[in-house]
């Protein structure tokens, strides 16, 4: 498929090192001249998702993220955004809106329960509430049993983490809190045949700022909390 102009230049901006980029780059990248690309970056930064400083480009962790779901929107391939975004930073992505929103976090979180070990993706705590994030680059191959499968796994890696709340408490932060509502959910970088399973939400990266802010709160019958009590 043809890119059209405004996804080469924000898939390039994506692509390219975020401290490196410039207009001569960019234009390398894209085969697009360089005034074509000026006209282009600037009315990016006039939208505050990059910064503009003699001819270089600047981008912020968060304009990153801002970027990256403004190319998802805009309709360039998920699959062409997953090649340039690291797994790694659709996780660093995942934390930093958790961060956002006054949530501390951990990445790999890994226990153990019942002689197996486990391994959560991104753990989000923000009393009384804590995310077990899952995160997966959906393509447009899955069917709805891959995401009813990865939701069941999800379902287990939290029951395990109950299981062992006790003695896990200290390092999941919890020390002093009285109950707790924990929230396994998947999330993706675009839409997914299913947006629940079991009560469990599938939720695009570009819907997951607004669902940590205000949705969360707004879905309790239709989203599934494992409550646990201080001394279970």
């Amino acid at each position: 498929m043809t890119l059209s102009l405004d996804e080469r230049i924000l898939l390039s901006l994506l692509k390219l090192d975020p401290q490196q980029a410039d207009f001569h780059a960019i234009s390398q990248e894209t085969m697009l001249p360089q005034d074509v690309i000026q006209n282009n970056l600037r009315k990016l930064a006039d939208d505050h998702l990059i910064q503009l400083k003699e001819g270089s480009v600047r981008i912020s962790p968060t304009q990153r993220l801002d970027l990256t779901i403004l190319a998802i929107k805009r309709g360039v391939d998920i699959e062409r955004v997953c090649q340039v975004l690291g797994w790694q930073e659709f996780e660093d992505l995942v934390s930093l809106v958790l961060n956002a929103n006054g949530f501390s976090t951990q990445k790999h979180f890994r226990f153990r329960n019942r002689e197996k070990g486990f391994e959560i993706d991104v753990l989000g705590v923000k009393k009384p509430l804590v995310f077990l994030v899952e995160c997966k680059r959906w393509t447009r191959s899955w069917q709805r049993s891959a995401t009813m499968k990865i939701v069941e796994k999800q379902i287990e890696r939290t029951e395990a983490l109950i299981n062992s709340f006790q003695e896990l408490r200290g390092r999941l932060e919890l020390d002093g809190w009285r109950n707790a509502w924990f929230l396994p959910l998947i999330l993706t970088l675009s839409e997914t045949p299913l947006k629940t399973y079991k009560k469990v939400p599938v939720i695009p990266i570009f819907y997951f700022q607004t669902f940590v802010s205000h949705e969360v709160n707004l879905s309790l019958d239709e989203i599934t909390f494992y409550k646990v009590n201080d001394g279970r």
